[in-house]
């Protein structure tokens, strides 16, 4: 009697016996990597002069096909998150200061901010890099409101022990991947933003 691989298992005999394989023969991802779109990553203390701040990096991710721009700290300007340098990726670091910070939770929420485009065709979010409506991510010391020309997503947060001299931190992680998002307004009503996982 021959016995054939079925489904949900594997079948493999010879002279001394035979074997029968139940494993998945298409597994998941292990887990080992668990690098995704907007992930926080690269947190660290970091002291200058006896001033002490937290840096963190976002990894890149898109938004309606674009990637947004963040405040690199050592530059001082605002670059993509995948950046490149030379052919090599430069992911830009960013920095949070007390102000950054709710003073009561210790907690900064780390914020997608995207915005409308203010001239024809009026299309959300502005893909003008040089706009102030482009997408970037910044860190503040509160869950801002969507309005009519900007609608924010926390995309993680980062709480402190202490807002001015902090030596621990933890970071909680709320998006887990690329965005397609829409913005809708209707008549005087505030603007209404919806996101997507992609």
């Amino acid at each position: 009697m021959k016995i054939q691989p079925g489904v949900g298992y594997n079948f493999d005999s010879s002279s001394k016996g035979f074997t029968l394989d139940t494993s998945d023969p298409f597994p998941s991802p292990d887990g080992s990597s668990t690098t995704h779109p907007f992930k926080i990553i690269n947190v660290s203390l970091r002291t200058v002069s006896g001033t002490t701040t937290v840096t963190y990096q976002v990894q890149s991710g898109t938004i309606n096909n674009l990637v947004p721009i963040i405040d690199d700290f050592a530059s001082g300007t605002e670059v993509l998150l995948d950046r490149v340098t030379s052919g090599v990726p430069n992911p830009p670091t960013a920095e949070l200061v007390s102000s950054n910070y709710d003073a009561t939770t210790k907690t900064s929420y780390i914020t997608l901010r995207a915005g409308a485009k203010t001239t024809t065709p009026f299309n959300y979010p502005d893909n003008d890099v040089t706009s102030n409506q482009y997408p970037v991510i910044i860190g503040g010391n509160a869950v801002t409101p969507d309005d009519n020309v900007w609608g924010f997503l926390v995309i993680g947060t980062i709480t402190v022990d202490n807002i001015t001299t902090p030596t621990t931190f933890t970071v909680s992680q709320n998006v887990t991947g690329s965005l397609w998002a829409d913005r809708i307004k209707l008549g005087t009503n505030t603007a209404r933003y919806y996101y997507a996982r992609i």
